[in-house]
């Protein structure tokens, strides 16, 4: 079964251009290892023609309504295997919410791509709903393809992950809390 992965990140208020540039490379990135990609973008090429993507122009081109927009997206991370949060250096109100309900909800690994002085890998909401925080696109997908090859979960941790330190506790899926034992940057 190939795996499936949910390219999440800012596209409200950006070009058509900037909102698809990362997208296009993660995109290659992934299908290069043999996955296939969920991207909110695709079939939207039509927002070219803005300067700006504007949620009310963006449904008015699309000839859909901001629900059918929001409940393929949902759909989408339902079905993907892992999320990969593309624009981690920069806040965007889809992509928090894709984050919340990718880790809470659907309880699915969340990786995010941002520079490591990025106010994200040191907020405590970010921290806790973060599998992994990666500098690249390409240090996101090993880090992936070495997290779900070793059949790890979130309900699982038996890594490390980066921004957790010893001494720290997390509670498990079962409800048991569990003790971080090593530092996996070490």
């Amino acid at each position: 079964m190939r795996r499936i992965v949910y390219l999440a990140g800012a596209i409200a208020n950006l070009s058509y251009e900037d909102a698809t540039a990362a997208r296009i490379r993660a995109r290659q990135c992934f299908v290069d290892r043999g996955w296939d990609v969920l991207d909110p973008m695709r079939g939207k090429e039509v927002l070219s023609t803005l300067a700006f993507i504007d949620e009310k122009a963006a449904t008015r081109l699309l000839g859909v309504t901001e629900a059918a927009i929001v409940q393929r997206d949902f759909d989408d991370l339902r079905r993907a295997d892992v999320i990969l949060i593309l624009s981690g250096d920069a806040p965007s109100w889809g992509t928090a919410f894709e984050w919340s309900l990718s880790h809470f909800h659907f309880q699915k690994p969340v990786v995010v791509v941002a520079g490591l002085d990025a106010p994200v890998r040191n907020h405590p909401w970010c921290k806790v709903m973060t599998s992994a925080f990666c500098s690249s696109v390409e240090e996101a997908a090993d880090f992936i393809d070495r997290w779900l090859d070793r059949g790890y979960s979130l309900e699982e941790h038996d890594m490390v992950p980066p921004h957790r330190h010893e001494g720290e506790f997390w509670n498990r899926a079962d409800g048991t809390k569990d003790t971080v034992i090593r530092n996996a940057n070490a």
